[in-house]
């Protein structure tokens, strides 16, 4: 049998923050209940929506079990001057989705708005603004899903970027954050900008998931990346046990 046609719905989302317009797209894989229903973010969502089309294997993960129902928010990047500019750690870009697109979002598309479900998503510049993201605003973003995050930046010799000096600086919210990092084994600076955040994270006591996989920066380990952090990020117990 052929396989359903998978429906991305486009939006437009005028910003009035930031002073730009760009393509969304929503993709939602069923729910009985759709409050219910957990939100993940994707960063880069032109390439999960159109270069390497993730829809597909999402629905299939949610139809096997191993997703729950949920709402897919894919965000373009416009360009890459923009991307530069708006997602390594940018808060006028994060108080921007929280202001205007996820109350756009919740008009067409209802989603269990609670930060212990959500996940914001993205690879390279993505990650690192992922993680920004649950670091600054605990409170709506709960979980970060990192796939090669470029933790460096600013500067592209020195692994030990303004995030993790944030870090050292005593950037810790009290709320019970979750990542998921990824990194290949391959991409040097990258990996040891990583590395370094693993540390700082488990040290302020969050829930830490930290995998250096074979590969470089590459699409193809971000796909499986991707999907498998969904898949962790979402399966979590009720009630975990703390660390003795």
């Amino acid at each position: 049998g052929t396989a359903p046609t998978i429906e991305l719905q486009q939006q437009q989302w005028d910003s009035a923050l930031l002073g730009n317009s760009r393509k969304v797209w929503i993709y939602t894989t069923g729910g009985a209940n759709p409050a219910q229903r957990p939100l993940a973010i994707m960063l880069d969502g032109q390439f999960w929506a159109h270069s390497m089309p993730i829809a597909g294997p999402l629905q299939q993960l949610t139809d096997a079990g191993s997703l729950p129902p949920a709402v897919y928010l894919f965000i373009d990047i416009i360009d890459r001057e923009h991307r530069s500019r708006e997602l390594p750690c940018n808060a006028q870009f994060w108080q921007a989705i929280q202001q205007e697109l996820l109350p756009q979002v919740a008009q067409s598309t209802p989603y269990r708005q609670q930060a212990d479900s959500t996940i914001v998503a993205g690879q390279s510049f993505g990650g690192l603004a992922s993680v920004f993201a649950a670091l600054h605003w605990p409170e709506t973003f709960g979980n970060a899903l990192s796939l090669s995050g470029s933790f460096w930046w600013p500067e592209r010799g020195n692994p030990h970027g303004w995030l993790l000096q944030a870090l050292d600086n005593g950037l810790a919210p009290r709320q019970p954050l979750r990542f998921w990092l990824e990194a290949g084994k391959r991409e040097g600076l990258i990996l040891q900008a990583n590395q370094q955040l693993q540390q700082q994270l488990s040290a302020a006591g969050y829930q830490v998931n930290y995998l250096p996989v074979e590969g470089g920066h590459d699409a193809l380990c971000w796909r499986g990346g991707l999907l498998n952090g969904l898949q962790a990020l979402w399966s979590k117990p009720e009630h975990p046990c703390p660390n003795p």
